[in-house]
């Protein structure tokens, strides 16, 4: 019999997954952003909308005829929202009926957007259906994505199965690799991009795990912040946008273990806002980071308090509006394409 926040998780995602029968929703900022997005708006989501409405516009919206486009929008929008709620209905488009390399990306990323973060039993469906599209993957493009997958599953070095098709992969491209320069390209590209990319999605577990499992909270929270800001620790092409949602969910609970079912107030809020106002000393103050640096550091920290709903002083919220044109943050609601 399943625990009490499993059965409220699928309740909340069952009655999300069941809401088409209303009218359907409509959220004007989402509409353009995942069906007629461009490359200048596509990667910054709307902010400030409401969760549950996000999750219930991505139920009621994509469906089996939509884009691979539309798709890999969705998966930002429920990244940046936590809407576990979508994996019910998300796993209902992939149904093993892949016929070539993009329609084979389309079901990775819909994987993706299920296993970051939907309920346990979501994330178990996500690893079965990643195995099954390791035997499925062909072109650069096929690998880059499911390696993303791979270490969005919290997969690290359980990579037999995708390094064994990787090894077929580069032997059948060694064999041609001088028969041209194109297909000497493509045999370095896997052998060196690939191979690499897929070593640092096994080596970044360690780190995520030990972060984790560290028992006081305000520590663990610092090294988030550590993990966001990029000060300290590498594989920020991972760690950046899981220290984010890491940070967001510490406001949900006090441990990980409670940090699962987003709740519909943030009750530890003030904690996470707490240690993002106390780490920008520890910015001024560091040696190793240089005076751009650490106003970089500083505005995406201030962001990041405000996002959480802190507080800033006058001469800090100056401070942003003089930067307020200046890098794209993950936890910001100001910022270059945001209003």
């Amino acid at each position: 019999m399943p625990d009490e926040p499993q059965k409220d998780q699928n309740a909340a995602a069952q009655r999300v997954a069941g809401s088409g029968d209303s009218d359907s929703i409509t959220i004007p900022e989402l509409e353009r952003f995942v069906f007629r997005a461009d490359r200048f708006t596509g990667e910054v989501v709307p902010r400030k909308l409401e969760p549950a409405e996000v999750a219930r516009f991505l139920v009621e919206r994509l469906t089996e005829k939509d884009s691979l486009k539309s798709f890999v929008q969705a998966e930002k929008v429920a990244a940046f929202y936590d809407t576990y709620e979508v994996g019910a209905k998300f796993r209902q488009f992939l149904d093993r009926a892949e016929d070539g390399d993009e329609s084979v990306t389309r079901s990775v990323v819909i994987a993706r957007t299920i296993g970051r973060s939907g309920t346990p039993d979501d994330i178990q469906f996500a690893r079965h259906y990643y195995s099954y599209l390791v035997g499925r993957v062909e072109s650069m493009v096929n690998y880059e994505e499911i390696i993303r997958l791979h270490e969005v599953l919290d997969l690290g070095d359980s990579s037999a199965e995708l390094r064994q098709r990787l090894a077929a992969k580069l032997t059948s491209l060694e064999e041609r690799k001088d028969s041209s320069d194109q297909a000497r390209l493509e045999y370095l590209a896997f052998a060196e991009t690939i191979s690499e990319s897929l070593d640092r999605a096994e080596k970044v577990q360690a780190v995520k795990d030990k972060m984790l499992q560290i028992p006081d909270r305000n520590q663990r929270i610092i090294e988030e912040i550590k993990a966001y800001l990029g000060i300290e620790y590498g594989y920020l092409e991972y760690l950046e946008s899981w220290a984010a949602m890491r940070l967001r969910r510490e406001t949900w609970g006090a441990h990980p273990s409670e940090q699962v079912l987003r709740p519909s107030t943030a009750p530890y809020r003030e904690d996470v806002v707490s240690c993002l106002r106390g780490f920008l000393s520890e910015i001024e103050e560091s040696g190793s980071l240089s005076e751009e640096e650490k106003e970089g550091a500083r505005l995406k920290v201030l962001r990041a308090i405000k996002f959480f709903d802190g507080v800033v002083t006058e001469q800090e919220e100056f401070f942003l509006e003089k930067f307020e044109g200046a890098q794209a943050d993950i936890l910001a609601n100001e910022g270059f394409l945001l209003p």
